[in-house]
């Protein structure tokens, strides 16, 4: 049809921690969704999915993004970008990036991570 109706899973090591609400009927979704996770200690990967809400059947994965324990902890300031989605399974083809904005509280305990999910194109 043209559009879709994105939303975003949060996961820390395939856990799920945190979900956006669904924009309906966009390409171009804006969420503006902060959430402050508690990571594990020893912790992998932050990994966020976009997905497209579907009514019948099951929702589509769009793309993801994953980020390492090493990446987020490389970045002392955090990371404030356009991340390019990667596809889910390999023979996917995908298109289309997230704005994503990750910090450590400066106070905060080290293992506290403020995500804030912007937008998507």
């Amino acid at each position: 049809s043209g559009s879709s109706d994105p939303y975003c899973v949060v996961k820390v090591d395939n856990e799920v921690v945190a979900r956006t609400a669904t924009v309906w009927k966009s390409l171009n979704p804006f969420w503006g969704e902060e959430y402050t996770l508690v990571l594990p200690r020893g912790f992998h990967s932050l990994t966020i999915y976009v997905l497209d809400e579907d009514t019948i059947g099951q929702d589509d994965v769009i793309g993801k993004v994953s980020l390492s324990h090493q990446q987020i902890s490389a970045e002392p300031r955090g990371v404030d970008n356009w991340l390019s989605l990667a596809p889910v399974n390999p023979d996917q083809e995908v298109q289309g990036e997230i704005h994503l904005e990750l910090q450590v509280p400066e106070r905060g305990h080290p293992r506290v991570l403020r995500c804030h999910l912007i937008q998507a194109r």
